[in-house]
């Protein structure tokens, strides 16, 4: 009889999308008889730190966090393989190496950039697989490493850069980015309509605010959409209180001002526009629910990458300030034809159920490929950790 695999599932809580891919990976596994291990490496080095680290995460949205935010991405990723990135790397080198001995995995499988788990493959777990589930419609080079043994990949533009890169196509497979189940259920547009006190006779638009309030003019933005004829609108604050109360107390007449809504994926069905930052999860929801879709000022970096995609497969259109959102909105509000087109390019774009496709491809390789780890469990962790 088999024994269970074990999965070292590495993660990071920079953000909330890459937890999230996480947990469902995690699930997935589990209904598929693994045993599996989520750790926050970061967190696991320092967790002061890593607080700290994600506060400064999130200025990335602000203007000055902005410019700052580009010039170390864009140095990132033109020296992938730095002495600084090694340097920085050399952090979690110890942890790593500690959490490998604890869970003494099948194989590890990255949702963040992680490159040092397989920086450090050759010279301590070389037996041990090494995957990477690449959370956006792009390719950060600090997701790559030739001793990484399979990229999970969430479009052909990433399998384009990747074979760019010298990476192999048997290397690659497309699955898109897991999403949680939620999403691929099917729901009465009509009962969502009515639990939510939306009339089904006007167009409905969604509106991410962000957890953090991350889009900036939220007051004149929703005064300028509720304005509109014909369209009522849903704000999605998240967690931040300060910004739903801010918005509560305009007393819009065709806009609810809603906070976290643990129940999303419903109002996603409801929805004929939306209007979101282009992260990696957010977008793998949207393309799940196939609703056309706008984007606003994306951020520098794996963002703007996420954007220029979509807006290059027809699937999204692109907005830099208030008056091209609003404008974008009036255009396409009305324009049936635009709307068939984009949710055409965003059923194109959609694989199915990732983290299924994912996790079976995992387990299937660690059956044929890899079937010396079952011996391998039975040596001492030294082994494992030897310096």
């Amino acid at each position: 009889m088999n024994t269970p695999k074990k999965i070292l599932i590495l993660t990071c809580s920079h953000g909330s999308g890459h937890k999230m891919v996480a947990n469902t990976l995690s699930r997935s596994f589990q209904e598929r008889g693994a045993v599996v291990r989520i750790c926050d490496l970061f967190d696991e080095v320092n967790h002061p730190v890593n607080q700290a680290a994600g506060k400064a995460y999130l200025l990335s949205y602000s203007g000055i966090g902005k410019a700052s935010y580009k010039k170390m991405y864009d140095h990132v990723d033109s020296c992938p393989d730095s002495k600084a990135m090694h340097r920085f790397w050399a952090l979690t080198r110890k942890t790593l190496l500690r959490v490998l001995e604890e869970v003494r995995p099948d194989c590890i499988v990255n949702v963040y950039p992680y490159t040092v788990s397989a920086m450090l493959k050759s010279a301590h777990y070389p037996d041990i697989p090494v995957f990477s589930v690449v959370t956006d419609f792009c390719m950060p080079s600090p997701w790559m490493h030739p001793d990484t043994d399979k990229y999970y990949v969430a479009c052909t533009n990433v399998t384009r850069q990747l074979l760019t890169m010298g990476v192999p196509h048997s290397k690659i497979l497309e699955t898109g980015i897991p999403i949680r189940d939620a999403f691929y259920k099917a729901t009465s547009r009509r009962a969502v309509q009515k639990k939510y006190h939306l009339d089904p006779g006007r167009k409905t638009l969604m509106l991410f605010a962000g957890t953090y309030g991350v889009l900036k003019n939220m007051e004149e933005i929703c005064q300028a959409l509720d304005a509109l004829p014909g369209l009522q609108t849903i704000v999605i604050t998240g967690k931040n209180q300060k910004l739903h109360k801010k918005l509560d107390r305009l007393s819009l007449a065709n806009t609810q001002i809603s906070g976290f809504i643990p129940d999303i994926h419903e109002l996603y069905r409801t929805a004929d526009m939306l209007i979101t930052k282009p992260g990696g999860i957010s977008l793998s929801e949207v393309i799940a629910a196939g609703i056309p879709l706008i984007l606003y000022q994306p951020t520098p970096g794996q963002e703007g990458g996420n954007a220029a995609w979509f807006k290059e497969r027809g699937a999204a259109i692109v907005t830099q300030n208030q008056t091209e959102l609003l404008v974008a909105v009036k255009a396409l509000k009305g324009n049936e034809i635009q709307q068939y087109s984009m949710k055409n390019a965003l059923k194109a774009m959609n694989y199915g159920h990732s983290a299924s496709l994912i996790t079976d491809d995992i387990l299937s390789l660690l059956e044929t490929r890899y079937p010396l780890l079952d011996e391998l469990s039975d040596l001492p962790p030294e082994k494992i950790n030897e310096e």
